[in-house]
């Protein structure tokens, strides 16, 4: 038998490992609504990180609202009108709050949010952890999501979407096909797959199922694969897959390196807007893109090239973890991206 690629294994090893972390998520009935108050008023999930808020509902009615609500109460809530918001943090130093929580985002983009929302010490590293001469002084800080659930009054012009599962499913397939778009300059990995395909990559979901959901994302999501050496990939258009451009290539289309671009998003607190760029996988000297150089390109005043620490006045986070100033975005796209195949930066400020 031959032994796996291990290019394919180490991909997969990653990949499932972002997969099966989760948070730990808080959700209490806001007060003023029905059945707040009662001491049964709150329930607390680990939630998958990939899942959707939608997906948690039947839980939430399973363990909160049917013990915290009698049967004449229960009638007289739909389903339809819950919402959830951020529970708003009163100690000093924070920024504006996400608020309502929109049902379309995945729930790490949620808890991203959440995290970016103040200045935090940055996080240890288990380099640091094992250097510390010694362990009372490592303090871990508590990573939880705390949510409000309402009954009543959905804030449509800020949730956007209403919280059924099929408006997340179609709004996860057009950030599938938009991520498609931004690697190649089309979308014909994901419109060529069968339905099948993009029904196992949805259930993958809904069932926290990554083996199902690798059947569809094999097929879309390219692997870290280094170009080889004498590869012209010299310009800061890389070529598309030989599928679409006439001219060829000699990187395979499955690289990450050999895409147009990363489908990167970075966040930053105070509900500002939003940073998407076209960042290539390699620069013009043909070197692979690091997390920092985006930073010092994109964000130049918390990022500056001079200063001793990378990381001296602010920090990017990745699915909840500290990410090293030398990663290749590259690698982190095709490793650490959300099911929905974006790569989602957050910048924390840093405290002192």
């Amino acid at each position: 038998m031959s032994n796996p690629n291990p290019v394919h294994s180490s991909t997969n090893l990653f990949r499932r490992l972002s997969w099966q972390t989760s948070i730990s998520i808080s959700v209490r009935i806001a007060d003023g609504e029905t059945g707040s108050g009662t001491g049964a008023d709150r329930y607390f999930i680990q939630a998958p990180r990939y899942s959707y808020l939608p997906l948690l509902i039947p839980e939430i009615r399973d363990n909160l609202v049917e013990l915290a609500l009698d049967e004449k109460q229960l009638g007289e809530v739909d389903e339809k009108d819950w919402w959830l918001e951020e529970e708003v943090d009163d100690e000093p130093g924070g920024f504006a709050g996400q608020g309502a929580c929109r049902w379309h985002w995945p729930i790490d983009l949620i808890s991203l949010y959440s995290y970016i929302s103040r200045p935090r010490p940055i996080p240890l590293t288990s380099t640091s952890i094992a250097s510390s001469s010694s362990s009372s002084s490592i303090s871990v800080e508590p990573k939880q999501l705390r949510l409000l659930l309402h009954f009543s009054k959905p804030p449509s012009d800020k949730l956007l979407m209403p919280n059924n599962i099929e408006t997340c499913k179609n709004q996860w397939l057009n950030q599938i096909k938009e991520a498609d778009f931004v690697r190649w300059r089309n979308t014909n990995k994901v419109t060529s797959l069968r339905k099948t395909d993009l029904d196992n990559g949805w259930d993958g979901i809904m069932q926290d199922d990554y083996d199902l959901y690798l059947r569809m994302a094999a097929r879309v999501l390219p692997l870290p694969l280094l170009p080889p050496a004498g590869s012209n990939l010299t310009s800061p258009n890389p070529s598309r897959p030989p599928s679409t451009d006439p001219s060829g290539s000699n990187v395979k289309p499955e690289s990450a390196y050999s895409t147009r671009a990363i489908p990167l998003k970075i966040y930053l607190p105070d509900n500002a807007p939003v940073i998407q760029e076209v960042i290539p996988p390699l620069g013009t000297d043909g070197i692979p893109t690091t997390i920092l150089a985006a930073l010092h390109q994109y964000l130049s005043l918390l990022f500056p090239t001079r200063s001793k620490d990378p990381y001296s006045m602010a920090f990017p986070i990745v699915q909840g973890i500290l990410i090293p100033p030398e990663s290749e975005l590259a690698w982190l796209s095709a490793c650490m991206c959300g099911a929905d195949g974006w790569l989602r930066i957050g910048i924390c400020l840093r405290a002192n």
